[in-house]
């Protein structure tokens, strides 16, 4: 064999060893889909063993991810703080949650709460067909769904609640007509009495500071879970709750410490009175600038 044939036979045995290492990675790292709705550029990523839906082109925008492995396992933190917010009224029977993704939360109330009637809005008809496809997301009985904008859903349905669920937000952009004074007095009367609304949000930004303003321009109490993983938080607001935060880790006690994987003890540590923010501005219909302070950092 010459020279050039050996070096040649070498590059190639190189080849297929760095192939042979790097195919792996390749399958578990990929783009299932990715395509336009008439609201938002959608990626389906799956890394490893999570799945994630993705809004917008910034693939850091994660707006739900499921372990393939354990689909009631909270890859985000502020998931977990949602369920812990349920202790505030642990006694609820029916539910509306306002954004789907890929259907989280609606999987942890089908495997842990089934005897939660959950009634879920989503305002885009393509992210439930995904959901469905790629998240294993169904409606069970006690489940049901409407394709609706969350505000207008409210604002037509009489229906109350014990607990509304608002989980239509994310890093890069969140639906300003649902951060307003109008948009939570609308919430406060669909809600029963003693009823709470939970909400997700970031806590790095300007943002924080008016959406719990305007929760207290509206609310008798508010509660904040800060993150301690992450810049997510949580707010809480009722009228009459059924706790205080120091009673919550009782509450999780008695209510068995978890749901599902949820330890409901640890999130309950997170959770503490909202402070007063008083040069926040309220947020209303006719004074909005939601997404400029989402921008602006503290």
């Amino acid at each position: 064999m010459g020279a050039g044939s050996a070096i040649a036979l070498v590059f190639l045995t190189f080849l297929h060893l760095f192939a042979a290492t790097t195919a792996p990675a390749a399958t578990d790292d990929r783009t299932l889909y990715e395509g336009d709705s008439i609201y938002h550029h959608i990626t389906i990523r799956q890394e490893g063993g999570e799945r994630c839906m993705i809004f917008g082109r910034q693939r850091d925008l994660r707006q739900t991810c499921i372990d393939l492995a354990k689909p009631d396992a909270s890859v985000f933190e502020y998931t977990s703080m949602m369920f812990a917010g349920f202790l505030f009224r642990p006694d609820a029977k029916k539910i509306c949650l306002i954004g789907l993704g890929g259907g989280y939360i609606p999987t942890v109330f089908r495997m842990h709460l089934p005897q939660v009637r959950l009634h879920t809005v989503e305002v885009d008809p393509l992210v439930e067909k995904l959901a469905k496809q790629y998240f294993r997301f169904a409606l069970p009985s006690g489940q049901t769904l409407s394709i609706d904008d969350g505000r207008q859903f409210l604002k037509k349905s009489p229906q109350r609640y014990d607990q509304i669920w608002l989980d239509a937000f994310n890093s890069d952009y969140i639906p300003a007509h649902m951060t307003t004074k109008e948009f939570l007095q609308l919430v406060q009367l669909r809600l029963n009495e003693g009823g709470i609304v939970i909400q997700n949000l970031f806590g790095d930004n300007k943002l924080y500071d008016a959406q719990i303003a305007t929760f207290q321009a509206v609310f008798a109490r508010v509660f904040v879970f800060g993150g301690q993983k992450s810049g997510s938080c949580i707010i809480i607001a009722s009228d009459r709750p059924a706790c205080e935060p120091a009673a919550l880790r009782k509450q999780a006690e008695k209510a068995g410490g978890k749901i599902g994987r949820i330890d409901l003890i640890a999130e309950a540590g997170k959770c503490r009175v909202a402070p007063v923010r008083k040069n926040a501005p309220i947020l209303t219909d006719d004074f909005n600038p939601a997404n400029l302070l989402l921008m602006q950092k503290k």
